[in-house]
């Protein structure tokens, strides 16, 4: 299962502040990083500490949503049988649970479209993957501040290839340009000029 370098940028909990939750959170934020990285214990730990988290927060779809996609982390690490595909299945069903429950918070969806583009095809998740690109490309269109220029770059590129699968050709290159108009990764913004270069 390959996971993108760039979902690590985006882990979107609350902004840390030194108080004790802030400190939990930046825990659980390096925690997910070492899991994104292959590091199997980090993602057990990031585990235990979401499922604290919803214990006491349980209206907390962000972290509801992480807590999803880390089960997605685990499934990578556990060898080929039937736990593998429970804790795969278990992931992507916190994380629809998180966006029906939270249907708007672009986030919540952004992490789920994230983690969901990055499952092997026998998910079954690659179409909507591409719905939630689309979606976060409107709501980015219509509320640009709502995201980092990162998050909007990623967003657009991924609709963009979206809109590509669908034949759109006036749309690729509608949100090729917008991702172009947010090069926060080097590495990416090549990847848009490579696809309007097309």
């Amino acid at each position: 299962m390959r996971f993108l370098a760039l979902f690590g940028l985006t882990f979107l909990l609350l902004a840390p502040t030194a108080t004790a939750a802030g400190r939990e959170q930046t825990e659980i934020q390096e925690l997910y990083q070492r899991g994104l990285k292959g590091d199997a214990d980090a993602v057990v730990q990031c585990i235990a500490k979401l499922e604290a988290v919803l214990t006491k927060e349980p209206q907390n779809q962000l972290a509801r949503v992480y807590l999803g996609s880390a089960y997605t982390l685990r499934s990578r690490d556990l060898g080929f049988g039937p736990q593998k595909l429970q804790t795969l299945r278990r992931g992507v069903a916190v994380m629809d649970e998180a966006v029906a429950a939270a249907p708007n918070d672009a986030k919540v969806r952004l992490a789920r479209a994230l983690t969901t583009q990055s499952l092997p095809f026998f998910a079954g998740r690659a179409e909507s993957s591409r719905r939630d690109f689309l979606a976060l490309a409107e709501t980015a269109e219509r509320t640009p501040e709502k995201f980092e220029a990162g998050d909007l770059q990623i967003i657009f590129y991924n609709a963009a290839l979206a809109a590509k699968k669908a034949g759109d050709r006036n749309r690729t290159t509608a949100l090729l340009q917008a991702a172009r108009r947010s090069p926060a990764d080097p590495a990416l913004a090549a990847k848009v000029d490579a696809e309007l270069a097309r």
